[in-house]
């Protein structure tokens, strides 16, 4: 039986920041496709509107690539090369990966993550407003949250929005809706089928719903590369595609040649 190889911890370090891209300085001047590149080798990109030198989506992509047009980000996910979607937190990601996050969330991340639970709530309590306001989306088009005006007070509960933007979330969290676009980081939605066959329309894309044991060999597969080095009870976080891992979960994959461990001293 071979033994496991020991690692220092600055090569774990090495090995995690080369994996998130950020060993080397960019060896050119950003273009429009590296965004996409850098969500995509990434899989997730956080959506935060802390907003101190840049909100956060922007900083993070300026880490990675220098000096880039900002609005290259709008661009992409209203071209459909991008889509949102909740992953560990709201998120980028490719739209190549847009059949593994519908089908998550539809078969597994309600029972999880606390926007499903609160969007199941919201359809529940609020039939009634949700379903019009679905029905105002599908006969007008595209809706921003500033479109309706709010009509009680200074509002409370989810982060103090006005009833519309949580029922707009609630939808889009239910795979109803999707984001069309932003406008001054501000999300569009739009009905999901439409979002979709705009990207249709300049990406190809697989939109086949992957089998259970598919989509978690490509969340737990996905994280490891994306992370360069883990424990294992760390990977199921990144996607928040499930539980915390025991080290023998991943046994298979070691078996397969597709992840190596490893020890690091200390």
């Amino acid at each position: 039986m071979t033994s496991t190889p020991r690692i220092t911890p600055q090569q774990a370090r090495n090995l995690h920041v080369a994996a998130q891209g950020l060993a080397a300085p960019p060896k050119r001047r950003a273009r429009k496709a590296d965004v996409a590149a850098a969500i995509a080798r990434m899989r997730v990109l956080q959506i935060d509107t802390i907003h101190v030198v840049a909100r956060s989506p922007y900083l993070v992509l300026f880490s990675r690539l220098g000096a880039y047009q900002q609005q290259w980000l709008d661009e992409l996910l209203a071209d459909g090369a991008l889509f949102e979607c909740w992953a560990h937190e709201a998120c980028f990601a490719p739209i190549a990966d847009f059949a593994l996050h519908r089908e998550h969330a539809r078969h597994d991340a309600r029972l999880k993550h606390w926007a499903m639970r609160i969007a199941e709530r919201a359809r529940s309590e609020h039939a009634d407003g949700v379903q019009a306001l679905l029905a105002h989306v599908r006969a007008s088009g595209p809706v921003k949250s500033s479109d309706f005006e709010r009509s009680e007070g200074s509002g409370g509960g989810w982060w103090g929005w006005k009833n519309e933007k949580r029922w707009l979330e609630a939808l889009f969290a239910l795979g109803e809706l999707m984001i069309a676009r932003r406008e001054n980081f501000q999300r569009v939605y739009d009905l999901s089928e439409r979002v979709l066959a705009n990207a249709r329309a300049r990406h190809a894309f697989d939109e086949r719903a992957p089998t259970t044991p598919d989509a978690r060999r490509a969340f737990e597969l996905g994280a490891v590369r994306a992370l360069g080095i883990t424990q294992a009870r760390w990977i199921n976080d990144y996607f928040r595609s499930g539980g915390k891992l025991k080290d023998a979960a991943l046994d298979e994959y070691v078996e397969r040649g597709e992840l190596a461990r490893v020890d690091v001293d200390g």
